[in-house]
């Protein structure tokens, strides 16, 4: 239970996290602190403070209590009462004090005054701390009348009483301040490092160098000499595969000038099915390669254009493909063209191989992504099957039917790619137009490169 409380309500990034561990502490510490000082200085001094002040009001009170004449006693009082701070009076006989004790809500040293004089004067009536901030309005029961008791503030309790948690408050906002700066410049190395393993996922090598505390300077070298070798990885993969198609075409075409030269037969036939077939995967392999990491760099392209182009070459060929005009104004995106452009010939050469009727439509949906789709009449694919169907060298037989046309399996598997490098998708879904397999290429109108 307390681990899913955690799961959901604890911000999801390690920044906001390591803030809350960083200020949950200080706010505990802030209000324990708080809690302390209030009881022992608003309740421990002022009581102790208040009950000094209290032995001197009670000699006041006593002697003009037994004094027949209250005057005559205020008079031989005067000086002393001036040298204890206090001033002393007997209201008129026609004036009545309040009955209720008068406390702005916020004065917490208030309350305790008013808590020590109730339970240590017998006469007492009632105080009004309102009227004067600096002065304690005391009023007496006496059997001269209501005496009215005048004691300065600064007697009963400390003055400004609120600069320590003020002083205490602000030093820890300070610090906190300087630790949030301390903890960002800490965090910003580890966000560059997830920026740059995300961009070398979507096929980008964007300069990066290690830096922060030893533990992220290990992680980020970690990381360089893993791309390095996965860079020169795929430069040997492609110096190699470059050298197997220069040494397979040679003796490829070595076997169809010799196929060309025998009698037609039924051997004939078959073995230049079966090079036509070594062609094709051949081919596929070198499509593929050069589709998953793309050497050229983005250019602003017209997706429109890009789709039209393609569409007239196999309108040219005698495919006639539909494209649904649409009234939105198309923005012109950094793309990389060749890399675009194998993508939907393969999605176009799928379509045609498995579908008779193929349309192609171009939209901007929610103001972020470019949607290419693609739709068919063809048998489509199930949708168990089409996370599968992405990957490379995998062939739907059920689905597709071998019989109809060549492939190797990485048709799709070269437009999920070229999704990644755009940092886009590819979804497949059913066609509701055609009843077969809609393709839809979603590309981001403000890619992060």
């Amino acid at each position: 239970m307390w681990s899913s409380f955690l799961k959901r309500f604890l911000p999801r990034s390690f920044y906001g996290r390591a803030v809350l561990i960083l200020i949950v502490p200080i706010i505990v510490i802030q209000i324990v602190l708080s809690i302390v000082f209030v009881q022992r200085h608003y309740e421990r001094v002022t009581a102790q403070m208040t009950e000094n002040t209290l032995r001197d009001i009670w000699f006041l009170t006593d002697q003009i209590e037994a004094s027949p004449d209250a005057p005559a006693a205020l008079r031989e009082l005067a000086e002393l009462a001036d040298a204890m701070q206090i001033e002393i009076s007997v209201l008129p006989s026609p004036v009545v004090a309040a009955g209720e004790d008068a406390r702005e809500w916020t004065d917490l040293a208030g309350r305790e005054i008013l808590r020590v004089l109730r339970e240590n004067l017998p006469t007492y009536r009632n105080v009004d701390l309102v009227s004067d901030s600096n002065t304690v309005v005391l009023f007496l029961d006496s059997r001269h009348g209501v005496l009215e008791v005048l004691i300065p503030r600064r007697l009963v309790t400390t003055s400004n009483p609120h600069q320590l948690l003020v002083i205490v408050f602000l030093a820890s906002a300070v610090m906190a301040l300087i630790a949030f700066q301390f903890l960002r410049l800490q965090v910003r190395p580890i966000r560059r490092l997830g920026q740059a393993a995300e961009a070398y996922g979507r096929g980008r090598s964007v300069p990066f160098r290690a830096a922060g505390a030893r533990e992220i300077r290990a992680a980020s070298l970690a990381f360089i000499d893993m791309r390095n070798r996965i860079d020169r990885q795929n430069t040997q993969r492609k110096l190699m595969l470059s050298g197997v198609s220069h040494d397979m075409r040679t003796p490829l075409t070595r076997m169809r000038l010799i196929l060309s030269m025998m009698d037609d037969t039924e051997d004939k036939a078959a073995l230049c099915a079966e090079v036509a077939d070594l062609e094709d995967l051949l081919n596929g392999f070198l499509e593929y390669s050069r589709g998953v990491t793309p050497d050229e760099a983005k250019t602003s392209v017209d997706p429109m254009a890009l789709v039209s182009d393609l569409l007239d070459k196999y309108a040219a060929s005698g495919h006639a493909i539909g494209l649904c005009d649409t009234a939105q104004k198309l923005p012109q995106l950094p793309l990389h063209k060749g890399l675009m452009e194998r993508a939907l010939d393969n999605l176009i050469s799928n379509a045609l191989r498995h579908a008779n009727d193929v349309q192609v439509s171009l939209a901007v949906c929610d103001g972020q992504w470019l949607e290419i789709a693609l739709e068919d009449d063809g048998p489509g694919i199930l949708a168990h099957d089409r996370t599968r169907a992405t990957e490379p060298f995998v062939r739907l037989d059920d689905a597709r039917n071998r019989d109809q046309g060549g492939g190797v399996g990485l048709g799709l598997a070269i437009v999920t790619e070229a999704m990644r490098a755009h940092e886009g998708r590819l979804v497949l879904d059913d066609s509701p137009r055609f009843g077969g397999l809609r393709a839809t290429m979603r590309i981001p109108l403000d890619p992060s490169s």
